[in-house]
């Protein structure tokens, strides 16, 4: 069984978890006989510009930003403008695709698939849509994906808006999907906890990757 080490930030600054994906993904870089690491984390408000990214699809100015304590960071990942922040819960693999399958296209729908079934696991009927990536429901996206894959190794991950407030997007064009809207697990009327929904993630990850999870 291959071991994924898990550690959860709870709340903490964007940074922080990405120095920590960085620390992570160095260190399958060193030894090629890691598997990989799972980063749970919820983020201060952060809005984050992809690879695809534009600046015309951020519709606050920078004093309301930081009149809001809202951070703006450009990252690699592949997608567009999207929102993190409390009331989330982030989840970045990092891991070694070398020993699962050398495909981003099956990594990719792995993580859709994972999604779809936690949701399912907490009585939300969710799905993906033709061409997009990411998880919706009938009422919107309730979890964005965005991830970067160099010599195999992963970095980035998902977003699953927990009880998140959905006045946050209304600053973006989230994922440059505007006209879809978004929800969220409270705005479907389930008022799990963080941890019920980390829980059932984490058995779905494990069962798709064929994993064994440790705290790490």
């Amino acid at each position: 069984m291959k071991d994924i080490r898990v550690t959860d930030t709870g709340r903490a600054p964007y940074l922080e978890s990405y120095n920590l994906q960085m620390k992570s993904f160095d260190n399958l870089i060193a030894d090629k006989e890691k598997f990989g690491y799972l980063i749970i984390t919820e983020p201060n408000p952060t809005i984050t510009k992809g690879i695809r990214g534009e600046d015309s699809e951020i519709f606050i100015s920078k004093e309301e930003r930081e009149e809001k304590g809202i951070e703006l960071i450009d990252i690699r990942r592949g997608g567009k403008v999207t929102f993190h922040g409390p009331g989330q819960i982030v989840i970045y693999p990092i891991m070694n695709l070398s020993h699962f399958k050398k495909s981003i296209k099956w990594y990719i729908e792995s993580l859709e698939d994972i999604i779809i079934l936690t949701l399912e696991g907490l009585g939300i009927k969710a799905h993906k849509k033709e061409g997009i990536v990411g998880i919706f429901t009938e009422k919107g996206k309730i979890c964005a994906i965005g991830v970067e894959v160099k010599k195999w190794r992963t970095l980035h991950g998902i977003a699953i808006n927990h009880e998140v407030v959905l006045d946050y997007f209304n600053n973006i064009n989230p994922c440059g999907l505007s006209d879809l809207g978004v929800t969220s697990i409270l705005n479907e009327g389930k008022k799990n906890t963080r941890e019920d929904v980390i829980e059932i993630f984490k058995s779905n990850f494990s069962k798709i990757f064929n994993v064994q999870l440790k705290n790490y």
